[in-house]
């Protein structure tokens, strides 16, 4: 009679010298596995190489999107019987949203017993692997330097009207900033900066591509490894930290019925270990592995941060948004005459 084989489940909290040799063994029945993703897919697919070339027996599939489209993509997956997802890495917040529905299961790595603890969800959901920091980014061709903000208000320039483009699902962003000044002082900057907006659109990197390309001026929240890529190849863009700087945690996680469990978690294993991390650092990721920096290292220090806080921005999730969408995605749809007389008034 046959070996009873393990649940996802029970493969999920494996430890010991025998967890590896089961996930090996079972890895190379799979043969194949599938990773949801919303990191660049130049910047994974390095990753993904690298991780066959270690384990050749299992071929990686990867679906990547924006994560809303991701996250959306795994819910409707599931209601239509079961996700396609082995691994899915998003935000931590988009991967809150997924725990919330009960959508992810704990799982435990070895890898991931050097992070820091605040690096860890609290029940054992995912580890973060990424830190995206949220800085202003601009044209240098279409941008004075005595125009560039040194600080939020400075976004408040009369000098900048109509010309900052902000990402529309970025509630977030302005959640962490009203939890570090305080509701009052947030909500008249996120009032005034609304008067300021040329528009919204969707994708830190999209943006980010934008303001390099000249279609995009300026924008406060794109991240800094993308803004670094783009400044190396020599297109006109720039960066700067405007304090405290929103940061962003990137994890990995576990479907609750994965249909490769055993190769999920050497891709997870692999993802959160040293040579995973510096891989993603060489494509100017940002990792979270505590024996690495960012490359350049200015990328991610040298300035405050302030930590986007997923699970207190869930309980209060529709109250954030109302707010983000009366304030900032409402008025970035107005006609430029409506724009001049909120200016006016302030």
């Amino acid at each position: 009679m046959g070996r009873k084989r393990a649940s996802a489940g029970e493969l999920a909290q494996m430890t010991g010298k025998k967890r590896r040799e089961t996930l090996i063994r079972g890895a190379r029945e799979e043969g194949k596995v599938a990773f949801y993703t919303s990191t660049a897919p130049e910047d994974i697919q390095s990753l993904l190489m690298a991780f066959n070339m270690r384990y050749p027996f299992i071929h990686p599939e990867m679906v990547r999107d924006k994560g809303v489209v991701i996250r959306e993509r795994v819910v409707e997956e599931r209601r239509a019987g079961g996700s396609a997802a082995d691994v899915v890495e998003l935000s931590d917040m988009n991967l809150g949203k997924l725990k919330r529905q009960g959508l992810l299961q704990p799982y435990r790595s070895p890898e991931a017993s050097v992070y820091p603890g605040e690096l860890h969800e609290r029940e054992g959901y995912w580890v973060a692997e990424q830190k995206n920091f949220l800085v202003l980014a601009w044209n240098t061709r279409l941008v004075h330097e005595a125009m560039v903000p040194r600080g939020y208000e400075g976004l408040l320039d009369l000098r900048l009207q109509g010309k900052i483009t902000i990402e529309a699902h970025d509630a977030t962003w302005m959640a962490a900033l009203m939890g570090h000044w305080g509701e009052k002082k947030a909500l008249d900057f996120f009032t005034c900066l609304g008067a300021q907006l040329c528009g919204a659109r969707a994708g830190h990197q999209i943006i980010a591509e934008q303001i390099a390309a000249g279609s995009v001026f300026i924008s406060p929240h794109i991240h800094s490894n993308n803004s670094e890529w783009l400044k190396r190849r020599s297109l006109p863009i720039d960066w700067r930290p405007l304090e405290p700087v929103v940061t962003e945690l990137v994890g990995a996680a576990l479907p609750v019925d994965p249909p490769h469990p055993h190769a999920a978690l050497l891709l997870i294993d692999y993802i959160l270990s040293a040579e995973g991390q510096r891989i993603l650092r060489q494509w100017k990721r940002v990792p979270c592995h505590p024996g690495l920096e960012a490359d350049p290292p200015y990328m991610s220090s040298g300035f405050d941060t302030i930590q986007v806080d997923a699970e207190a921005f869930l309980r209060r999730e529709s109250e954030y948004e109302k707010l983000w969408h009366e304030l900032i995605l409402g008025p970035a749809e107005q006609p430029p005459a409506k724009k001049k007389a909120a200016a006016i008034a302030r």
